[in-house]
């Protein structure tokens, strides 16, 4: 049983000096944003390993377990917060889209070059702010955090999508394709009803708009994405087919070997297979 670390305020930050350090697999309560000042060393998350270098961020939710081992002295700031941090209802809801981007990078963020120098100047002056007396700095804070949180979802937007339209349309089917990607381990949320409802929309025209604007069905692209994710789980990582199935949402095993079978023709141990072939 992995350990799991709890924070009881809605915002709090963790910095940490290490010339040796092993830190063992653990899961959060809280979302965290983990700046790497400098340092080098291996982080693994959710099985999968990662080289870190001074100045890599990396994103991680309550759902993600992590350990860490230096390999040069490492200084980490660790930025933990919950959603009540924030208390605008729309914010949260970025905060939500911007913490199932990690799924698509492993959770390295990747950045515009300038983007990333702002984005640690940001940081920084959160870390100046918190060791501040407590008063007006709170609404700071926030202000901060959020600028922070665009700036990722910015070039999280930027990133993973490959579409080229420039309409007004077109950024509107990518939003829907950011919210599919965004729920893709929670199959309730990718009815066709509920994506209709959230987008406002009846249930024919969200099947109809999709359709006629990617060529495919809206349930093809569901299962498309899905099986890209489990591609990349399996190739990159360690985790069984029980913990993948049970990370994407699937009601039981035999669900996750018949999806597999019928996106590939194959089992779920050959398509492993054939993916170390490949």
């Amino acid at each position: 049983m992995k350990d799991t670390f709890f924070i009881y305020k809605d915002f709090e930050i963790y910095s940490v000096e290490e010339l040796t350090w092993k830190k063992e697999v653990h899961r959060h309560n809280f979302f965290e944003l983990l700046y790497i000042e400098y340092g080098t060393g291996n982080h693994i998350l959710n099985s999968i390993h990662h080289h870190y270098k001074e100045h890599d961020i990396y994103l991680l939710t309550p759902k993600d377990y992590h350990s860490f081992k230096t390999l040069e002295p490492t200084k980490f700031h660790c930025l933990r917060f919950l959603p009540n941090f924030f208390s605008n209802k729309k914010e949260i809801e970025e905060i939500e889209k911007l913490f199932y981007y990690h799924n698509q990078t492993n959770g390295n963020l990747i950045f515009l070059e300038e983007d990333k120098d702002f984005c640690e100047v940001l940081i920084l002056k959160i870390l100046e702010e918190v060791a501040k007396q407590k008063g007006q700095n709170e609404i700071i804070i926030k202000s901060l955090m959020m600028s922070l949180i665009q700036i990722i979802r910015r070039n999280a937007t930027t990133n993973e999508s490959s579409l080229e339209f420039q309409t007004i349309e077109v950024l509107k089917i990518d939003t829907i394709l950011s919210y599919i990607r965004s729920n893709i381990a929670n199959p309730h949320l990718l009815k066709k009803k509920e994506i209709a409802n959230h987008f406002n929309v009846s249930i024919h025209y969200i099947g109809e708009y999709f359709k006629n604007h990617l060529n495919i069905t809206l349930r093809d692209y569901i299962e498309q994405t899905k099986l890209k994710v489990v591609r990349e789980k399996l190739s990159k990582s360690n985790l069984t087919f029980s913990e993948i199935s049970n990370d994407l949402g699937f009601i039981d095993s035999s669900h996750f070997n018949k999806f597999i079978m019928r996106s590939t023709g194959v089992s779920p141990s050959e398509f492993k297979k054939s993916l170390s072939t490949s």
